[in-house]
């Protein structure tokens, strides 16, 4: 016994998401939260979505708070002297043994 399916999978569209179905999404959790219940919204909104599908897309893509496009200057500079100073992870030397 494993755990229920998450939703209909012949019924889920699949592949990228259009600017309709962006929006209708967005505005829905603007207005209303996302209540907790991921299963249950693309059946709130009328997309034909599996809810993990849609969270996914929110988490990594349409929340307000998400930082699109390159580093700023600043950005830049405070991760090349981290980098400098700390040096690659690839360089940490754990003695367990």
């Amino acid at each position: 016994m494993g755990r229920a399916p998450c939703c209909d999978k012949d019924n889920v569209k699949k592949g990228p998401w259009s600017p309709e179905e962006d929006a209708k999404l967005k505005a829905y959790i603007e207005k209303y939260g996302t209540g907790g219940n991921w299963i249950a919204l693309p059946h709130k909104i009328g997309l034909k979505r599996c809810g993990k599908s849609c969270r996914l897309r929110w988490l990594n893509y349409l929340r307000p708070n998400i930082k699109h496009g390159g580093f700023t200057e600043e950005e830049d500079n405070i991760i090349c002297s981290l980098y400098i100073s700390i040096g690659s992870r690839s360089e940490i030397n754990l003695n367990l043994s």
